[in-house]
């Protein structure tokens, strides 16, 4: 019984991390970094996505993948302030870019400020 109730509080964390979409980047200048911190979201490794997303940004502070993976990560570790400033940068910036890659299939083809919204969304706070 008590494994039960381990296991229904586990699932809601568990689709939230599945709901959030994390996104590569075509192949551009600066895209190791932000597809190695793609890589570790997949994998759940919030501290090693960090790190790679804020090499990123050190080196284009406007790379709007870089930003919403990094509210991803903000997001998940309980940042949420965090996670909407970099959100809401996405946002600002009037990117075109698309999600090249993505680990739900649905998100695919979607623009990056679509995706900042919806995440903004689940947090429940409007952009």
């Amino acid at each position: 019984m008590e494994n039960d109730m381990t296991t229904k509080r586990l699932l809601p964390a568990a689709s939230l991390i599945l709901a959030l979409g994390g996104c590569a980047m075509p192949t551009t200048q600066n895209s190791a970094l932000v597809q190695s911190g793609y890589e570790h979201i997949v994998n759940q490794q919030w501290s090693e996505a960090e790190a790679d997303l804020l090499d990123a940004l050190d080196a284009d502070a406007d790379n709007p993948y870089a930003l919403l993976n990094l509210g991803v990560v903000y997001q998940q570790t309980g940042r949420e302030a965090e996670a909407r400033e970099m959100y809401n940068r996405v946002i600002e910036s009037g990117t075109s870019a698309t999600a090249a890659r993505s680990n739900i299939p649905a998100e695919l083809g979607k623009p990056l400020s679509v995706l900042a919204e919806e995440n903004l969304n689940r947090l429940g706070m409007e952009p």
